[in-house]
């Protein structure tokens, strides 16, 4: 008998307590009620090799017909899959604000509830926090060294879509990585962007953002895709051009988990602002039979 590291995903709305476990790969969303609003989440990933809990919730992939464990499933995984290249991750979240927000206060980002300081070499983490500014998004704002490390942008240019009330997609470019679609906030704001690529452009700091707000009880749509994260069969990498860095070699009994976080306001740091979601990537230690 040998020991294995498998991904645990769950959800929430605070970091304490009522986590629920996130189907991966079944198109089949988990609602998340909180102090801004409702949300509703999916999860997808390349070639899921979950952990124990996902045996009986979860797929390999999104076309499979059974869950993990082999039993079939009863539902059609095929119906929300989308035309174009498939990424590593990608993150759906239905959001059903409460209140009105505005677009510089709605947050997107990464964060530990514990010091990563110790257990991950100095020039990672550097590298770590380049590449999420020079790759990702320049308005990146966070702090890698302190005891409760975050990396949070703002919503607006954050997701790799973001459509109103239930806009059909319809995709602009799809060789842009990640994949570039038409967008409907032009509809609500004068001159806006009209598709993906644009918004990221446009909404480049949070005065920008400020023109654009989250209304009350309507029906917004994010989408986070990335290639810079390969889970694979319970790998936890981060790629970057030319080479992969295996991040689950420095995990242990503390450094085994990270959370993906929507928020109102915050930008300080973890405990600070409202929370909305929360998604724990966790590495699970489990034994596995020796073949």
């Amino acid at each position: 008998m040998t020991t294995i590291k498998r991904l645990f995903i769950k959800a929430s709305n605070n970091y304490d307590s009522d986590f629920q476990i996130v189907p991966v790969n079944t198109n089949e969303p988990l609602e998340i009620k909180s102090d801004i609003g409702v949300f509703k989440l999916l999860i997808n990933i390349k070639k899921f090799d979950g952990s124990q809990p996902h045996l009986s919730n979860s797929l390999y992939n999104q076309e499979d017909k059974t869950y993990l464990n082999g039993d079939k499933i009863d539902f059609n995984t095929n119906s929300n899959k989308e035309d174009g290249p498939e990424p590593n991750l990608r993150i759906n979240i239905e959001f059903i604000p409460k209140e009105d927000i505005k677009g510089g206060d709605l947050i997107f980002g990464n964060d530990f509830t514990y010091s990563i300081k110790d257990y991950v070499p100095t020039t990672l983490l550097s590298t770590g926090l380049k590449l999420f500014n020079w790759f990702i998004n320049d308005t990146v704002k966070g702090d890698i060294y302190s005891s409760k490390p975050f990396l949070y942008g703002l919503a607006l240019n954050s997701f790799s879509y973001i459509g109103i009330d239930k806009k059909p997609k319809e995709v602009v470019d799809t060789k842009a990585k990640p994949m570039n679609y038409k967008e409907n906030i032009s509809d609500e704001i004068e001159n806006g962007p009209t598709n993906s690529t644009e918004r990221k452009k446009f909404f480049n700091t949070a005065e920008k953002c400020n023109q654009f707000t989250f209304k009350t009880n309507k029906k917004y749509d994010f989408q986070f895709d990335t290639d810079f994260l390969k889970l694979s069969d319970s790998k936890y990498l981060v790629s970057i051009p030319r080479f992969d860095i295996d991040v689950s070699k420095y995990a242990n009994d503390t450094l085994n988990n990270v959370n993906w976080v929507i928020k109102k306001n915050g930008y300080d740091g973890v405990g600070s602002g409202t929370l909305g979601l929360i998604i724990n990537f966790a590495l699970r230690t489990e034994d596995q039979k020796d073949e």
